[in-house]
């Protein structure tokens, strides 16, 4: 069974696997890649998925970017599923902050994660999470948890 952690970015730009994976690097972890850094798609601009295996006893990591522009992504889905489901909730500042933040998204990053995903998977994932927040104006949301601020606080609980 797998679950979801997810970035809401607000900003158009973002990073080519090749800074996400130096920024992996220069934080001292080790990872293979599908696609691999000798293969055309891992140098595509407008890339839409990546697999990274950080230890081979485990499942890996898949990442899919969504945007607000691909016609055919899951983008519009989720935004609409998430909004409605918080629109639903009782009004606080969280909620009414998360509101603002899914009206103004443009990309969505999920990755899938195994459910017996380990406090190592955790910590590779959080470098992950914060260089992608920081390159992309992104909030994360976890599956069963809530959306966390940019300073790492849960915003708003969601179940």
């Amino acid at each position: 069974m797998s679950f979801y952690v997810r970035v809401f970015s607000l900003a158009e730009d973002f990073p080519s696997l090749r800074a996400l994976c130096d920024e992996l690097l220069e934080e001292g972890y080790e990872f293979a890649t599908s696609p691999g850094k000798d293969e055309a798609a891992f140098n595509e601009a407008d890339w839409k998925e990546i697999v990274f295996q950080y230890n081979e006893d485990n499942k890996p990591i898949v990442l899919e970017r969504n945007t607000i522009n691909q016609e055919d992504s899951l983008f519009k889905d989720e935004q609409k599923e998430f909004l409605d489901e918080i629109k639903e909730m009782p009004y606080s500042k969280g909620q009414k902050k998360a509101v603002e933040i899914l009206k103004n998204i443009v990309q969505i990053y999920a990755f899938e994660l195994d459910e017996d995903f380990t406090e190592e998977g955790w910590e590779y994932l959080e470098c992950i999470l914060d260089f992608l927040c920081d390159a992309t104006d992104g909030y994360v949301q976890v599956d069963e948890e809530g959306i966390y601020d940019q300073e790492g606080n849960l915003m708003l609980e969601l179940s």
